[in-house]
């Protein structure tokens, strides 16, 4: 979309005798499946896969969201990463799992699951603080 489109389409301009419509741009997946595991691809994802990445720099961000545009749920273990780009990692997925209706879930100090929809985290309860079941005096 042109520049003098963008700005017509946002109401900032009057429109010229264009008439802007939707069906002029085409919806378009810009991410192939290339690389799909062979099979039928369930509605959840591609069933039995689970990614497991350990980002050195931020640029490995990219291979966490094509992983989880793809519906694979990803481990993400930030150890190896400054504590600030860890944190920025961690908006990243923030916004995927926001844009796509995912799910997140911290495993250890530093280690993430981000889970796309169609797959759901079973969270044992909380017990409270002396009735756990290693102490029934």
């Amino acid at each position: 979309m042109g520049l003098r489109k963008a700005v017509v389409w946002l109401g900032l301009a009057e429109q010229e005798d264009e008439v802007l419509s939707y069906e002029e741009y085409p919806v378009i997946d810009g991410y192939p499946d290339e690389d799909a595991p062979d099979g039928a691809e369930s509605p959840g994802g591609h069933p039995g896969l689970i990614a497991t990445i350990r980002p050195q720099t931020f640029r490995d961000a990219l291979t966490i969201g094509e992983r989880f545009r793809r519906n694979i749920p990803v481990i993400v273990n930030l150890q190896d990463m400054e504590i600030p780009d860890g944190k920025r990692i961690v908006d990243f997925m923030s916004g995927l799992i926001f844009g796509r209706r995912g799910d997140i879930q911290r495993l250890g100090g530093r280690v993430f699951l981000i889970v796309p929809t169609g797959y759901h985290i079973l969270r044992e309860p909380e017990v409270p603080g002396d009735q756990g079941f290693y102490n029934q005096t």
